[in-house]
C-alpha cells in the first residue's frame, strides 16, 4: 500500500480539511500523479499528456476530469484553436495538502539530515562517529 493510499484511508476515517482530502483522493491514482508531475514542468495539451502517460485520449480525459474537479489542475482554451485545451497545475492545491501534512509532523517539516532509510543517531558527548 502506498503512502498516498494510507493518507486517503486516514482522510476517510478522520476529519480532514475538505480541500486537502479531495486533492489527496484525486492523487491516489498513479496515472493522475504522473499527470501532475508532467504538469509541474509547465502547461501541456491533453494530447501531449496522453502520449507521455501512454494512454488513449478518452482514458486520459477521465483522469483530467478528476483532477479538474479536485481543483488540482486548471484548463484554458487556446485563442488559435478553441477546441484545444491547455492544462496547467494549480500549485495552491498542492500547498493546501502540504499545509495539512505539516500539521501532522511535530515541530514542523524540517528535513532530516539522515537518509530515508537511515535512522537518526544522536552524537553522544565524547563519542566520535566514524565516517568510514
Amino acid at each position: 500500500m502506498t503512502i498516498v493510499n494510507l493518507i486517503v484511508n486516514y482522510c476517510r476515517v478522520h476529519e480532514v480539511d475538505a480541500t486537502a482530502g479531495t486533492v489527496i483522493e484525486a492523487l491516489s491514482d498513479p496515472t493522475r500523479r504522473r499527470i501532475v508531475t508532467l504538469l509541474s514542468g509547465g502547461p501541456k495539451r491533453a494530447g501531449e499528456l496522453a502520449a507521455e502517460v501512454g494512454m488513449s485520449a478518452p482514458a486520459t480525459s477521465r483522469h483530467l476530469r478528476v483532477l479538474l474537479s479536485a481543483l488540482v489542475i486548471a484548463d484554458e482554451r487556446l485563442d488559435e484553436d478553441a477546441r484545444a485545451r491547455l492544462f496547467r497545475l494549480k500549485p495552491e492545491s498542492i500547498k493546501t495538502v502540504q499545509a495539512w501534512l505539516d500539521q501532522l509532523v511535530p515541530g514542523g517539516s524540517e528535513p532530516s539530515s539522515t537518509g530515508p532509510d537511515e535512522p537518526e543517531r544522536a552524537n553522544q558527548p565524547g563519542q566520535d562517529i566514524d565516517s568510514s
